[in-house]
């Protein structure tokens, strides 16, 4: 911590603290700190003296033979001539005196630095003192490492150890957070915590380990090499071993970081004795404790000097003991390492075999991430034959696909494929065309249609698991487009599954099939395909059929079943450890936040989701989390919530209808009309968007020509709607938000249209709808458009009506978080309303005085028998023809109406 701020230490400068404390009121004190190099002893006596405020003395041992006798204290003594005693006693008692007197009238510290190296008469001297100071106004603090303590220094801290005054301290490393503090000391800027968790965890804390690698981290930017002062530290540390230790701890450094005795004497063909003598001499100096070393550091630098040739014969050896062991089979990971670390002298046929089986291994386990680097790292040895190196891009690709890294997935079966092409082999182009099941991207879609359209040219005629989940993918590779054949082509490979028996390709039928069944037609029969695809048990087979029910469900509007589904889809995602799982429970719990009105959670979530896409290049699941995000966005008129620049990359991305449909809702929101206008005008109706989308393709239109007052748009979008009146909005594959029954965009176009009654019919259901099933946020929304619908008609009582529930929707928007629907409502508020004189209703009156007692909507609803709904109407109401804006207000005016009727 030289140079920088003193960080940590807050207990042990209070110790500190404490003893000066009691040596300058008479009681003389010893305090002997202890630590590895740099752990900040000195630095911790530097920071006593400077604050201390009376005189110090400093000395410090060194390691050099030949020092005279008591050099420590003839160091302190220097300006005073050294006692001239030839008797030990008298010579030491003599010292002693010096010191005492020194004390006598400002107190004094004295600091005893590196006694490890202190000549034996200066460590005698040193418990004399000791025991004679119990009086004077002295603290005497001395350093030493406990990893190098000699014969005479372990018998002078024996005798010190019943002495009243001394206190023994042992430092440790710094916490992670006492480490970032430094770091940031060090390099003049808080590093992240993700940097300071790794340098604590290489130096276990050791401030001078730390620093050195935070001046290091400023200097180069990072990297994976030692600094220089840092190896020096290390290497003189190791120097001090016997040469047999040294030997045994650079060859441990080299093979592992737990140390295994037996594995080290056989890898080093060093007698088992010898080898736990040397660790046993490594764990007194500190290089190792218990079975690790130290510090990874000290590892990393014993390794660095150990030379090539020899690191590559003690992997080779390892990986030959381990590989003739009887649990050989449970240590598949570890011998693969030796075998891959053993090359280029090693067998690179071995080190490719041991590494796939490790690589399968990892699969077994779920370990994703594990398996997909292993089966790389087997690749990367090179010399494979066509086929076989297309087994392992293939296995790669799997790996890469259930750790949720689709670009490096794509990249491996394209590599695959082309070793297909290349040796016209029907098998690798399946296996190719296969590698992405589970995935649904429009970025791989033509590549993968075309890599399945080649894989069944290439099959034989007839039945076959393998052509059922072909023709399964080539669907869903299609998925984002609007395929006449899809209904055709998915009921033919529900039926050959079915005919092969085959649970695989069954599963892929009906994945297949539940596309084709995407559109709003066909929801129940999704739901019923959610229930063939759990029957299947398997986790994945589980999942899927969660999700589609999920999805039918919520477009049913049946979001209490919906959301009974939330826990057993994140139980399944769980289980399965894969973060493309993840993200699909994720985006579920998101939109049924949404729906809900939790525009927090929502947010948060949407964030998660859009993170985890983003991370694994998913085009396909990036496009529907940026889309959650910037709807929300559009709801809340949060700015923050995603950026203005993504709203045309989506346009660049996807060319269809739906997409460019939402461009210009999501470009409108973000106060851009003119533009979002002239999106507006090159669009169709959407009739032919893909099936899954079709619906939130018509709702958005909706919107769209409401907005820009359309007629003849909203009329032919309330013809396409109108079947689907019953249904609520939302996507029927992939779903991540639902946007309200399909009666408030019928309501919607209808107003538009000037069909005012049958607006007005639709939007009344619609409140109820929303009401009943527990939607806050359409419930705002289709209160606010009832409102407008009842505004313009202008029949009797519409007018009052319509400003009672225009103040309904702006408290609704206003609580749950809606700022522009808030707007829009306040402002037919206005158009509406204004002071009106007159009394209020009968019903009106009686409201308000029970306002006016503090009754909230509940209570007052429970006196009078009405609904809280119809309640918060009037209390509305109330507020719109009195032009107030709270119940306070209410209540003022109820007790001077009162005041005033009641005067004579």
């Amino acid at each position: 911590m030289t140079g920088t701020e003193f960080v940590g230490r807050v207990a042990e400068r209070r110790l500190l603290d404490d003893r000066l404390a009691a040596a300058l009121d008479g009681a003389g004190q010893v305090v002997l700190v202890a630590g590895e190099p740099g752990v900040g002893k000195t630095r911790l006596a530097a920071e006593l003296r400077a604050e201390a405020g009376i005189p110090c003395l400093w000395a410090r041992a060194i390691e050099e033979e030949g020092s005279p006798p008591h050099w420590l204290f003839r160091q302190l003594l220097a300006k005073d001539a050294w006692p001239d005693e030839t008797d030990r006693f008298q010579l030491f008692e003599a010292v002693t005196d010096l010191f005492l007197k020194k004390a006598e009238r400002h107190g004094l510290l004295v600091v005893l630095d590196d006694i490890q190296w202190a000549d034996p008469a200066s460590i005698h001297l040193l418990v004399h003192l000791a025991r004679s100071m119990a009086s004077a106004r002295l603290l005497v603090v001395a350093t030493f490492r406990h990893t190098e303590t000699g014969d005479d220094l372990r018998a002078g801290l024996a005798a010190l150890a019943g002495e009243e005054p001394v206190t023994r301290l042992r430092l440790s490393g710094l916490s992670e957070p006492e480490v970032a503090a430094q770091l940031a000391g060090v390099t003049g800027w808080p590093v992240p915590e993700s940097v300071a968790a790794a340098i604590c965890r290489r130096t276990q804390g050791n401030p001078f380990f730390v620093g050195e690698l935070g001046r290091f981290l400023t200097l180069s930017g990072g990297g994976d090499e030692l600094p220089e002062r840092v190896r020096d530290a290390i290497r003189g540390r190791l120097r001090r071993l016997s040469p047999a230790c040294q030997a045994v701890v650079a060859s441990a450094a080299v093979l592992a970081t737990e140390i295994d005795a037996t594995s080290l004497a056989e890898a080093t063909a060093t007698p088992i004795v010898d080898v736990v003598e040397a660790i046993d001499e490594a764990s007194s100096a500190g290089i190792v404790a218990g079975t690790r070393f130290a510090h990874d550091l000290i590892r990393e630098s014993a390794r660095l000097d150990v030379p090539t040739v020899r690191r590559l014969t003690l992997h080779q050896r390892m990986a030959d003991y381990l590989r003739g062991r009887d649990d050989a089979d449970a240590r598949v990971a570890q011998i693969s390492f030796h075998l891959l670390e053993s090359l280029p002298a090693g067998d690179p046929g071995l080190a490719i075999e041991w590494t796939e089986r490790a690589a399968d291994a990892a699969m077994a386990q779920l370990a994703w991430e594990e398996a997909a680097s292993l089966y790389g790292r087997a690749l990367a040895v090179g010399g494979l034959p066509p086929r076989r190196r297309a087994e392992l891009l293939l296995a790669q690709a799997k790996a890469q696909v259930r750790s949720y890294d689709v670009v490096g997935a794509r990249q491996s079966v394209c590599a695959a494929a082309d070793i297909g092409h290349a040796e016209a082999n029907a098998d690798i182009l399946a296996e190719a065309s296969l590698s992405m099941e589970g995935v649904t991207d429009f970025a791989w879609a033509d590549t993968g249609r075309q890599l399945c359209e080649d894989a069944l040219a290439a099959q034989p005629a007839g039945d076959s698991a393998l052509r059922v989940r072909l023709m399964a993918q080539r669907l869903v590779n299609d998925s984002w487009r609007s395929l006449a054949d899809a209904e055709s082509q998915s009921a033919a490979a529900l039926e050959m599954a079915e005919r092969v028996g085959d649970r695989r390709a069954l599963a892929e039928a009906l994945r297949a099939r539940q596309f084709a069944c995407s559109g709003p037609d066909r929801v129940t029969e999704r739901l019923a395909l959610g229930d063939r695809m759990l029957a299947l048990e398997d986790d994945d087979c589980l999942l899927w059929g969660r999700l589609w029910r999920f999805d039918a469900y919520a477009q049913l509007g049946r979001l209490d079943e919906a959301e009974a589904e939330l826990p057993l889809i994140a139980e399944i995602a769980e289980r399965l450890r894969s973060p493309l799982r993840r993200w699909h429970a994720v985006r579920c719990h998101a939109a049924m936040a949404h729906a809900r009105g939790r525009l927090a959670e929502a947010r948060m979530l949407g964030l998660e989701a859009e993170s985890l896409a983003r991370r694994a290049g998913h085009d396909g699941a990036v496009f529907p989390s940026q889309g959650f995000l910037l709807g929300l966005r559009t709801q809340t008129g949060d700015a923050s919530i995603f950026p203005d620049d993504v709203i045309e990359k989506y346009a660049k991305t996807v060319a269809i209808v739906s997409m460019r449909a939402l461009e210009a809702v999501w470009t409108l929101a973000a106060g851009n009309r003119e533009k979002a206008h002239r999106i507006y005008k090159t669009l169709p109706v959407p009739g032919d968007s893909p099936p899954f989308v079709r619906l939130v393709s018509l709702t958005g239109m909706a919107e769209l020509a409401v907005e820009f007052d359309d007629r003849e748009t909203a009329a032919e979008v309330h013809r396409l709607l109108l079947p689907h009146a019953d249904l609520f909005s939302c996507s029927g594959a992939g779903m991540v938000a639902i946007l309200g029954s399909v009666r408030l965009y019928l309501g919607m176009t209808s107003v538009t249209c000037g069909r005012y009654d049958d607006a007005i019919r639709e939007l009344r259901k619609t409140v109820e709808i929303h009401d009943r099933v527990g939607m806050p946020l359409y419930l705002a929304l289709s209160t606010y458009w009832l409102a407008v619908a009842l505004s313009r008609r202008k029949r009797a009582g519409d007018r009052e009506e319509a400003a009672a529930l225009a103040a309904t929707a702006a408290a609704q928007a206003e609580r749950i978080g809606m700022a522009p629907l808030f707007a829009r409502a306040r402002a037919l508020v206005g158009t509406l309303g204004g002071r009106r004189s007159g009394p209020l209703s009968r019903r009106q009156y009686e409201i308000a005085g029970l306002v006016a007692q503090g009754l909230m909507n509940r209570e007052i609803a429970a006196v009078l028998q009405l609904s809280e709904r119809t309640v918060e109407t009037h209390v509305n109401h109330i507020l719109t023809r009195l032009d107030f804006a709270n119940r306070t207000q209410i209540a003022a005016w109820v007790a001077a109406e009162r005041m005033r009727t009641e005067s004579p």
